[in-house]
């Protein structure tokens, strides 16, 4: 197959800093064209060969957490873009403009690596996760159009445990998903088990020891989505111990508010370059990973800045402070524990904890007070 222009749209989760992600040749022999996208040193490189000689771009940055690229190739002129990096553009030497790529696309890794052309820096194999792969266009099943394959088996993930349930299907967005309807369904099937909250008095609160023991864990990763409509308010506490994590908004903006078991002290890094109080839905992805903190809301920007606050806490908490809080909390915790005097108003829905503990938090509704469910 000849190609004058060539799309690739790939996300990924890499565990080591050096691995041949996607690989495709002309010929066996490792010469004449051939498209190469790797993992160098933590960085990550496309090159290719048109038949007049490679060329190779390589990110500015290296390359954390999980992440987006997209390749661009239009005759000699190749872009590469990774995550939120500027795009870094190469041009090929030569007059020719296609591509010639018989061979059989390989994914992840390679059966022998002489058969890679000697332009291409690495010879390991990719370690880690890929969950989407487009090309041209066309999203392509990895498992189900595989012809074959070795030491490959599914990566941990949210959708792992069926958050959409019978009647949806889970769809992987990086670390967290969106639930799209099954043919013959309603698009409200998918989303009626969303709780709606008022602001006042109003929250789920989940101590059960499978969530006390998911917000123990350090890193703490929470994953939700939800779409609220005022300006400031507790969205969510989870708190095993001494240590605490919460999300919240104060006067428009996105806090994360954690400690790291010093009374008096918090850290918190603040969220304030998106709109999230607009009545739409929004995700949130938050770690706290001993003093460090991230926050991302749709996949936007990281946000890592942190400040420290001083803030007087009681030395021994209530016991009724323990567990998860969802929308709120009761108003005399509010104002004893947090910063906070009211929860938000708005629906909260797919809480995953630390990628593999999703809540269907409708069915914790008899340990919630003041809820609704979600229109919408």
């Amino acid at each position: 197959m000849a190609l004058t222009w060539l799309d690739i749209d790939i996300t990924f989760k890499p565990t080591s800093p050096d691995g041949l992600i996607i690989y495709n040749g002309k010929r066996l022999d490792a010469t004449n064209d051939f498209i190469a996208l790797y993992l160098r040193d933590g960085y990550v490189e496309f090159s290719y060969d048109l038949g007049t000689g490679s060329v190779t771009a390589r990110s500015r940055f290296k390359v954390m957490l999980v992440n987006g690229i997209r390749i661009s190739r239009t005759g000699r002129l190749a872009i590469l873009t990774v995550d939120n990096q500027l795009p870094v553009e190469v041009l090929s030497p030569g007059a020719f403009t296609q591509l010639f790529l018989p061979q059989n696309l390989y994914l992840g890794g390679i059966p022998k690596f002489d058969i890679i052309s000697s332009h291409v820096s690495i010879r390991t194999a990719f370690v880690g996760c890929i969950q989407k792969v487009q090309i041209n266009g066309r999203y392509i099943s990895i498992l189900a159009e595989a012809l074959g394959g070795a030491n490959v088996q599914n990566c941990p993930h949210p959708c792992v445990t069926r958050p959409c349930g019978e009647d949806g299907e889970c769809i992987p967005q990086m670390d967290y998903f969106t639930c799209r309807c099954k043919s013959g369904y309603r698009d409200h099937l998918c989303s009626r088990s969303a709780p709606s909250f008022y602001g006042i008095d109003s929250y789920l609160h989940l101590d059960d020891t499978s969530t006390m023991n998911a917000i123990s864990y350090d890193p703490l990763t929470i994953n939700v989505r939800f779409k609220i409509s005022s300006k400031s308010g507790l969205l969510l506490w989870a708190s095993a111990g001494e240590s605490f994590l919460s999300l919240g908004l104060e006067n428009g903006a996105l806090v994360l508010r954690y400690n790291i078991k010093k009374h008096g002290e918090e850290i918190c890094i603040v969220h304030n370059t998106t709109n999230v109080h607009d009545g739409l839905w929004h995700r949130i992805r938050a770690v706290k990973d001993g003093s460090a903190g991230i926050l991302i809301v749709d996949n936007g920007l990281t946000m890592t800045q942190q400040s420290v606050e001083i803030y007087q806490r009681p030395t021994t908490a209530p016991q009724e402070t323990k567990g998860l809080y969802v929308g709120g909390m009761p108003y005399t915790l509010l104002r004893t524990i947090t910063k906070y005097i009211n929860g938000v108003r708005g629906c909260v829905a797919d809480l995953v904890v630390n990628t593999d503990y999703h809540l269907a938090l409708i069915n914790h509704s008899r340990i919630g007070h003041n809820i609704g469910e979600c229109e919408g």
